[in-house]
């Protein structure tokens, strides 16, 4: 199949850029026609759900109500709480599924030749694409046979040609691999960039909808719709606080104090996990609940320095638990897999807030050094015209935008009037990706700014003191 060209860009931001397929695209691409019957089987021996294929890319139940997406159409359905509708439902009552069909599309969008973009003149890396499409559907083929990759946060970042995470990655890694029916366990999202992750297709559905709760309507299905189509943007949670490598320490509740005490010791823990198994906190031990019980009875058994501690799961936000951590100064952490997996403190928190405060505070002062020096060289005509030339648009001095001290220190008449002693375009490379480094800052990623962009930071800042006097 061949993609006409008015279409062909637009269709190629699906494997390019990580758009999720939508219906409209089958339709669009020829895949799907308006008024086809697609079946869902639920189980063997009954009668299949159906559903008819409406345009502009929605899906319509014999009882009138329209989806806009195969999951929320096979839920309405079923009565499941979650279906994989792209796998569930079938063009026909043998034909190809929905998936089969998107496979399709995305196979004909990676071989397809790109041309070059008539604005900029570039060519989108399809090699890459080509690579990635590979990639993600051997990966498919050996999560289906119960043997599926595994690899880092970090390793799966670079099958994009990545090194962290802000919103444009995570969306274009989520569209990807809901595109090929995978995702990871845990979630890539809310882990640290060096745990190890497995690709999987999502579980099958197995919860039907209890008597009086409501099957999806037309309200549920829009809801359903934008989760299915969402940036898939979580916030910076627990698990992204939590080491790939560290194991929990714990021992068990007939554990006895001296072996508490030792595991604290040889780790420089003030808490320690009290598991019955790897799946039930009893509780924790920590220096201060020892210290209580002692001084309440100098022969105090070790179950009475064991008290309550709370679990929260990894992906939780971080803002959910700062109360409890604050009262209680620990808090532990359950993994994708029901498990006790980490604990996380009120020193890893403060440790987190450096880590996050250290850029942040540097850019507030390259920003105010940026802002001192336009205002005390240019006139606001001056700098309203190079910003407007430039595609920028000015408001005032207080309102300016990294971009904006990009045109303006961009501009070679401007440049020359600073009269620096410096390379303007070296100059301007580095203040772009500065410019990133402050995007992602802003914009909460979970990853860290990295050392490296911090010293550049640092230097960029006493640079331009030097020369604003």
């Amino acid at each position: 199949m061949s993609l006409s060209p008015a279409s062909s860009r637009t269709r190629r931001e699906i494997l390019i850029n990580g758009r999720r397929v939508r219906l409209s695209d089958l339709l669009e691409a020829g895949l799907l026609k308006p008024g086809q019957e697609l079946y869902f089987q639920q189980r063997l021996g009954e009668r299949p759900h159906e559903a008819t294929v409406i345009e502009p890319g929605r899906l319509r139940l014999p009882d009138g109500r329209e989806f806009g997406t195969p999951s929320a159409a096979g839920s309405a359905a079923s009565g499941l709480v979650a279906v994989p509708g792209w796998e569930a439902w079938r063009v026909g009552r043998g034909g190809p599924t929905l998936h089969e069909l998107r496979q399709r599309l995305l196979e004909s969008v990676a071989n397809d030749p790109v041309p070059q973009d008539s604005a900029t003149g570039e060519e989108p890396d399809q090699e890459a694409a080509r690579e990635r499409f590979v990639r993600l559907d051997l990966a498919r083929q050996k999560a289906k046979a119960g043997e599926p990759e595994t690899m880092t946060v970090r390793q799966l970042l670079r099958w994009w040609g990545h090194e962290d995470r802000d919103r444009d990655v995570i969306r274009q890694i989520d569209g990807d691999l809901a595109n090929h029916s995978l995702t990871t366990a845990p979630d890539f999202r809310a882990v640290s960039l060096d745990r190890t992750i497995r690709l999987i297709t999502p579980p099958e559905p197995a919860t039907e909808v209890q008597p009086g709760s409501s099957i999806p309507d037309d309200s549920s299905s829009l809801q359903a719709d934008r989760v299915e189509e969402s940036e898939a943007e979580i916030g910076l949670t627990l698990g992204n606080l939590l080491s790939g490598e560290d194991t929990l320490v714990s021992v068990s509740p007939s554990a006895s104090l001296e072996e508490a005490i030792t595991a604290m010791l040889l780790n420089d823990f003030s808490q320690l996990a009290v598991l019955t198994n790897p799946y039930t906190l009893h509780g924790a031990v920590s220096w201060k609940s020892i210290a209580q019980a002692q001084h309440a009875d100098p022969n105090a058994s070790f179950s009475s320095m064991i008290v309550p501690a709370q679990v929260f799961d990894y992906d939780a936000r971080l803002l959910r638990a700062l109360d409890t951590l604050r009262r209680e100064e620990f808090i532990f952490v359950r993994d994708f897999d029901r498990k006790i997996s980490g604990i996380i403190t009120a020193a890893d928190v403060v440790d987190k807030y450096d880590e996050t405060a250290t850029p942040f505070l540097l850019i507030g002062e390259v920003d105010q050094e940026l802002r001192r020096l336009i205002q005390a060289t240019f006139d606001v005509e001056t700098v309203r015209e190079v910003c407007a030339a430039a595609g920028q648009t000015f408001r005032s001095f207080a309102a300016m935008t990294m971009g904006n001290y990009q045109a303006v220190l961009d501009n070679p008449a401007c440049w020359e009037r600073l009269g620096w002693p410096l390379h303007r375009r070296v100059f301007i490379s580095r203040l772009d990706h500065l410019r990133k480094v402050r995007n992602g800052v802003m914009h909460f990623n979970p990853d860290p700014v990295k050392p490296a962009d911090v010293h550049k930071l640092r230097h960029f800042l006493d640079l331009i003191r030097t020369f604003n006097k």
